[in-house]
Order: structure tokens, then C-alpha cells, then sequence
């Protein structure tokens, strides 16, 4: 299947700078398409890609996920899993990539978060495979990634090319090859939205600033608050559900 995704051989990032660099604090606020499309919980939910967990105290809080439902969190770093197994216990943490998931059965989760994970896989179309694998035939997935204009450009780059980071494996410029993309994967798009991605102009404090604490208090989200637009570049939001026939 040809797919606009600038794909490389691999990306120059390892697990140890991924440790470093991303530094996840909890998030405070559902983004409005996350927020109406979430059924009553407590929900079967996974997050793919899950970093150190910022989603979870906010679900929790809000009642969408609890002890009484199976909660899964996926990602390629061990040490943020140990963090998130410390804070939250029940919730069962799996060491692997996005893109190939074992340990689920299908058909079995009511709803997936994957957050500016797709333009790290190696495999773009195994990862929607295995979303659309994952999902009950009755779930939806809330996915996002980078995209960006042809004209877009930021500081950083890789072999001549423009890149919101160089972690990145590809970052898309089609919107009608990513529509397409995700559709020939058997997933149905039933939201989709870009807005301007805008970087904190403290963020490089967190570079070096190493926190053990995930919450997001007050004094870092007046450190966070002012914010400048990257001219070109693009969070994409979807929610997706499968194609599969429902009852």
C-alpha cells in the first residue's frame, strides 16, 4: 500500500533519550473530541503508546476507568511502566511497540487512546491493524499525530527534512492519503480535526529538569501557559471505530 508517511529505516532516537527528553506530566482537561465521544464508564480502555501515563488520574477522576474494569498500558519503555504500575497498581502494564501488541485478546477493549504515537511506529499500517484488532466491534479510538504543510518548517531535521522532532519515523502532509491510509485499514473515521500544535516557551526547562512527581500543579502550568504557534504544523485528532459488521 503506497502511504504519504515519509517512512525511514529508523529513527535516531533510543530508549534511554525517549527517557530524558519526554517527560509526561498528568493532564488536566479532556480535549473536546476525546470528552464526546468517551461512553459512561467504567470502560475496558487501553493506552497505546502511554508514555508515564498522563491520562489515567484524569479518567480515573472522572469515573470513565476503575478497578472494576480491565485498564491496559502499553509502551516500548519499561521505567515508565514501573512508574505507572507504582501509582496504579491494578492497572496491567505490557512492554512492547504500538504497532504489535500481544497479551490482548480481540475484540476486546471498549475504547483506545493512542496520543502522538503514530508518527513514531516503524509500522504505520500494523499499528492500525491492531487497533482495529483490539476494539470491540461496539468501540472507538482516539488517536492523534503530527501533520504538517509541504511549506511547514521547524528548527530541527533529519537528513535535509523539516521536523517537528526527530524522534519522528514520518509525519504526514496528505490529508487525503492519511484518510485513506486509515480506511484501507478497516477503520471507519467518525471525527477528525487539526489544530495548530503550539510549544510552551519554557518547555526546554523540562529538558533538564528531572521530576519524579507526574502532577501538573499550579506553578508548572503557569510555566507552561504562554505559548507559541509552529506556522505549518498541525496535532491531528480522530476518533475511529472499526469497519467490521455490528449487530
Amino acid at each position: 500500500m503506497k502511504t504519504d508517511s515519509h517512512l525511514k529505516p529508523k529513527s535516531n532516537i533510543t530508549i534511554e533519550k525517549y527517557q530524558d527528553r519526554f517527560i509526561h506530566f498528568d493532564y488536566i482537561k479532556l480535549p473536546t473530541m476525546l470528552k464526546r465521544h468517551l461512553a459512561a464508564g467504567p470502560l475496558e480502555l487501553i493506552d497505546l503508546g502511554c508514555g508515564d501515563g498522563p491520562w489515567f488520574n484524569l479518567l480515573i477522576t472522572m469515573g470513565y476507568i476503575s478497578r472494576d474494569r480491565p485498564v491496559y498500558a502499553v509502551d516500548i519503555d519499561s521505567n515508565r511502566l514501573n512508574r505507572i504500575a507504582e501509582r496504579f497498581p491494578w492497572i496491567t502494564t505490557i512492554t512492547g511497540s504500538a504497532d504489535s501488541v500481544l497479551g490482548i485478546n480481540d475484540k476486546n477493549v471498549d475504547f483506545i487512546i493512542s496520543t502522538m504515537v503514530m508518527e513514531h511506529v516503524f509500522d504505520e499500517i500494523a499499528y492500525l491493524k491492531q487497533i482495529d484488532r483490539i476494539l470491540r466491534t461496539s468501540g472507538k479510538a482516539y488517536i492523534t499525530t503530527a501533520f504538517k504543510r509541504n511549506w511547514a518548517w521547524f528548527y530541527r531535521g533529519r537528513n535535509g527534512e523539516s521536523l517537528l522532532d526527530t524522534s519522528h519515523v514520518r509525519e504526514y502532509t496528505d490529508l487525503n492519503a492519511f484518510r485513506k491510509l486509515v480506511t484501507d485499514c478497516s477503520l471507519e473515521i467518525l471525527d477528525l480535526r487539526l489544530s495548530v500544535i503550539k510549544i510552551p516557551l519554557m518547555k526546554p526547562i523540562f529538558r533538564v529538569w528531572k521530576r519524579k512527581a507526574r502532577s501538573m500543579n499550579l506553578g508548572l502550568r503557569l510555566l507552561l501557559w504562554p505559548k507559541i504557534p509552529v506556522l505549518g504544523y498541525y496535532e491531528l485528532e480522530l476518533i475511529v471505530r472499526s469497519m467490521q459488521k455490528r449487530n
